[in-house]
């Protein structure tokens, strides 16, 4: 090892300071570095390599995503050595600030994707580089300055300050929309459209004016910076497409607190968003969590689910694998529900008087595939009195749980207010997929047909059909398959009969622009992502809340007929008093809530039909 460090000494020292490849040499040096210290390496030597990462990520050689790397690695090191640790926080922010020129609006939406993928728990690195200087309301701010960025950017389209722009600079705006509307023109909306385009005689598609397509994204992406600079002058406007603060961010938490669940290499915590409080935000070490224990954990859980759900296999391997599944909430209690639960002062299940409580949880990374609304220890609970004054080791016995991809998607979905659309509801049935029948969707569509009078059933739900009229009515429910795409999450899709030539993907979803109450997913992993793209939220829940729906239900994996029915039927039941009155949407979470909850109650050894289903929005 010894003779590996100075040879990658000799590189570094044998390479120009300019030349394009020091900075990748600095990192091999760095990394060697490391890994003699960690047997005990001479004093001193992971000064050395946080000088040697430090300068990979100045290098104005380097290419970007080595100069992130540099700054990544730099405070990963320097979280572990108490006097480095501020150096370290402005090392992420660096890397953060060079996150635009990796991943630029200029790039068409899935090359952006990829680059993102490829900066896989930078927010969660974030998170811990802030702890570990003591800066616990940073860590938040940068929690949702690295997440959700795409879905940021529509957002920032349709926010309410863009709305107070049209009042009070209307040319601004108009100018804005245009080069909107550029920038969409130069996104083709699929790799295979840009490829049909006319292309140079290297190949290279051109734009409108003949020039590359690659240089007109450029100069309208350096036209959008340019114009957003000019606006922050005006007065009132100093924060236009700013990352709020954590003061404004706390504003979200009026009706509950929100909870980030944050992994890094370094140290695990949940950070407690709360409102009133000169304190907004509370740190929980979460010193049972490691990184690598929420890898193991989600895959565990994963193959669990598909024995237990997978009719073909020995009974008794299922009855294993629900076993597997309990495991599962029981650890994830353990180590992030109980002491998040205890900080907040949620120690018991409240009384049949109380009003519940509310909490919506944030997770970062690999913890967006573990259930934390599920998380305890459900085998107590059997035989339990409802409502006493008992302490339940659950999550669902204590709180009512929602989920928000970002507390920026919340206060959109808050900021819309009142929907406009007629009080109407829309049933999408698919019920005979060809290979793949879903016979349980007659039952469920009769059901809420029978609690929601006037509902409308869509016969033949093809994409345009169910586009067009996911405009005129206010809440929407689907019975049908759906499939997550790893490899392209932005292709995932609802099963409906014509999606081999035309599916309803996550972009087509996302691309509406709604004023919309409710979306009920009885699908399957509708909240399924790519690993490395967690903290997008690229899945069909989170489309439908981009699109305008303030209140969502979604699927962790797949639901089987005899669930979506008694859920559905419980759901709807709370929302109207059983048919009395029409939906109340604003009940969305506590029905889903106390629905999960009966289902828990009548089916308490098989976690794969009651654990799955979440809430996300207001």
């Amino acid at each position: 090892m010894d003779e590996a460090v100075q040879a990658a000494r000799d590189a570094v020292r044998l390479t120009a300071r300019d030349h394009p490849e020091r900075g990748e040499f600095l990192i091999n040096l760095g990394h060697a570095l490391e890994a003699r210290a960690e047997r005990g390496g001479p004093s001193g030597i992971l000064d050395e390599a946080l000088r040697c990462y430090r300068e990979a990520g100045d290098s104005q050689t380097a290419t970007t995503f080595l100069r992130i790397s540099g700054y990544r690695r730099y405070a990963r090191v320097a979280g572990l050595i108490p006097h480095h640790a501020r150096t370290g926080l402005q090392a992420i922010e660096d890397a953060i600030q060079l996150v635009e020129t990796f991943a630029p609006r200029s790039l068409v939406r899935p090359d952006r994707q990829h680059q993102l993928s490829r900066l896989n728990e930078l927010p969660g690195e974030a998170a811990a580089a802030a702890l570990h200087a003591g800066r616990t309301v940073r860590a938040v701010e940068l929690l949702e300055q690295t997440r959700g960025i795409l879905a940021a950017d529509v957002l920032a389209q349709r926010s309410p300050e863009q709305i107070r722009l049209r009042a009070h600079a209307p040319e601004l705006a108009e100018r804005l929309d245009r080069l909107r509307t550029r920038l969409a023109e130069l996104d083709p909306p699929s790799p295979a459209a840009e490829r049909e385009s006319p292309g140079r005689g290297d190949g290279e598609p051109v734009g409108t004016s003949g020039r590359p397509l690659s240089e007109e994204r450029i100069e309208a992406h350096q036209a959008w910076q340019e114009l957003v600079e000019q606006i922050r002058q005006r007065p009132g406007f100093g924060d236009f497409q700013h990352a709020p603060t954590a003061a404004r961010l706390a504003r979200q938490a009026q009706d509950g607190p929100v909870v980030f669940v944050s992994t890094s290499s370094t140290r695990c915590d949940a950070l407690i968003l709360t409102a009133g409080t000169d304190s907004p935000v509370q740190a929980v070490p979460l010193p049972g969590l490691t990184q690598a224990k929420a890898y193991d954990q989600a895959d565990r859980l994963r193959a669990a689910h598909r024995n237990a759900a997978d009719p073909g296999i020995d009974p008794q391997r299922r009855i294993t694998a629900q076993r597997e599944i309990l495991d599962v909430l029981e650890w994830l209690w353990d180590v992030v529900a109980e002491p998040v639960l205890t900080r907040v002062g949620h120690t018991s299940c409240p009384a049949a008087e109380e009003s519940w409580p509310r909490l919506w949880w944030c997770p970062v990374g690999i913890m967006a595939f573990l259930p934390l609304h599920a998380a305890g220890h459900h085998a107590e609970h059997r035989g339990a009195r409802s409502g006493g004054t008992a302490a339940p080791r659950t999550v669902l016995d204590r709180v009512v749980s929602s989920y928000t991809t970002t507390v920026g998607a919340l206060e959109h979905a808050r900021a819309r207010g009142a929907d406009a659309d007629a009080p109407t509801t829309v049933v999408v049935p698919v019920p005979d997929t060809p290979g793949s029948p879903l016979p349980g969707v007659r039952g469920e569509t009769r059901a809420i047909s029978a609690l929601i009078p006037g509902a409308h059933l869509l016969a033949d739900p093809t994409r345009d059909k169910v586009l067009e009229s996911l405009h005129g009515h206010r809440i929407a429910h689907f019975a049908c398959h759906a499939l997550a795409d790893g490899t392209d999450p932005g292709r995932s899709r609802l099963i409906l009969p014509d999606h081999a030539r035309a599916p309803l993907t996550v972009t087509d979803i996302s691309n509406l622009h709604l004023n919309v109450a409710l979306a009920y997913l009885a699908a399957c992993e509708t909240s399924v992502t790519a690993a490395r793209l967690a903290d997008e939220a690229l899945h069909i829940t989170a489309a439908f809340q981009l699109a305008g729906y303030r209140h969502v239900v979604g699927t962790l994996w797949s639901v089987d007929d005899r669930t979506a029915i008694e859920l559905a039927m419980d759901f709807y039941g709370h929302l109207t008093d059983n048919g009395t009155i029409p939906p109340r949407v604003e009940r969305s979470a506590h029905a889903m809530h106390h629905a999960t909850r009966r289902l828990r109650d009548r089916y308490p050894g098989t976690p794969t039909l009651w654990a799955a289903h979440t809430h996300s929005g207001p």
